[in-house]
């Protein structure tokens, strides 16, 4: 029972008491997430959140199977008022930072509240909402509202619907991310929050499709959430298409590479912990090997999977854009025919 405490304590994350006191007692989410960011500020100073969210990950089933994705991602905490994960952008392997980590997007109905936990940070990009200007070729307006860095404890506000882009960092940047819809939590939020529900999503999306319950549930409807910069101004895309995945290979370079440069290589303690009484993972022994590398300080390099950059729908340059907008400034406008 004491040992069981012990490490239910050293992976609880401090502050999200405070963030869960503060949404049940703002049902405005957008005053929610103001209140909510002298909070976050408190997280990003305080260097044991990190290490906390780290060790959480670490202990939990299927810690080292993962695949590969270009942002490694650790929870910190999921209810029905909102969701906060740990996002940890790993660089270019030329360093550049003035590439973007993918297309120009926007997230619906939710909001986002972000702060740069770790590292130098990196410039992002907002934008008005998308205007559709030609249906046929899928073209939108879009104006930049700003283009700023988002460096160390900085907090940026993500309103719904509104097209944002983050470019590459110069070297390892983690940011915390607090994620809510922009309306009051209800009982069906609750429901959604399920895990059995969460699994099957998208049964049940086709299910209400086909009941017309869709708009009853609350279930997000097709819509464009992706942009890229062409000739012509900025085209979207109405079925997204993520990166595909790595190898867990990959994975577990950057996994190791996020905890040693963060300076937690005291956790390597826990690995072995896990190696010794866990279900063995997929590839033990380069767990094992990634391990004494990080306990013997030797440098583990992140990776990003083949697939992950260079994509051209979502990667660009900051050049790319300004030709974009300046493009769709140059568009002839549409005659309206009778």
């Amino acid at each position: 029972m004491t040992t069981t405490r012990t490490a239910q304590a050293e992976t609880s994350i401090p502050y999200v008491d405070e963030l869960r006191r503060v949404f049940r007692s703002h049902p405005d989410r957008h005053e929610a997430h103001e209140q909510a960011r002298p909070v976050l500020v408190q997280m990003a100073r305080d260097p044991s959140v990190l290490s906390r969210v780290f060790r959480a990950r670490l202990t939990s089933p299927g810690a080292f199977d993962a695949t590969h994705y270009p942002v490694v991602s650790f929870p910190v905490d999921c209810n029905p008022d909102f969701e906060m994960v740990a996002n940890c952008w790993i660089p270019l392997p030329g360093r550049e930072t003035d590439v973007t980590t993918k297309a120009v997007h926007h997230h619906g109905n939710l909001l986002l509240s972000t702060i740069t936990a770790f590292g130098p940070g990196y410039e992002h990009w907002m934008f008005t909402r998308a205007e559709v200007v030609d249906p046929e070729r899928e073209l939108f307006s879009l104006s930049v509202v700003e283009a700023q860095p988002h460096p160390l404890h900085h907090v940026s506000f993500v309103d719904s619907y509104v097209p944002h882009v983050p470019l590459y960092p110069p070297s390892l940047t983690i940011t915390l991310a607090l994620w809510s819809t922009n309306k009051t939590t209800t009982r069906l939020d609750r429901l959604k929050r399920l895990p059995v529900v969460k699994r099957n999503q998208a049964v049940l999306r086709k299910l209400a499709d086909r009941a017309g319950l869709r708009g009853m549930l609350n279930i997000q409807a097709p819509e464009y959430y992706d942009f890229y910069p062409t000739a012509e101004g900025f085209k979207g895309m109405k079925d997204r298409e993520e990166f595909a995945r790595g190898p867990n290979a990959d994975y577990l370079y950057s996994l190791f590479h996020v905890i040693q440069e963060t300076g937690n290589q005291g956790l390597g303690s826990v690995v072995r912990d896990r190696l010794e009484s866990g279900p063995p993972p997929s590839d033990p022994a380069l767990v094992r090997r990634l391990a004494d590398d990080l306990e013997a300080g030797r440098p583990i390099e992140g990776r990003l999977s083949e697939g992950h950059y260079g994509v051209p729908f979502a990667n660009f340059t900051r050049a790319d854009m300004e030709r974009g907008l300046a493009a769709q400034e140059s568009r002839p406008a549409r005659t309206a025919v009778n």
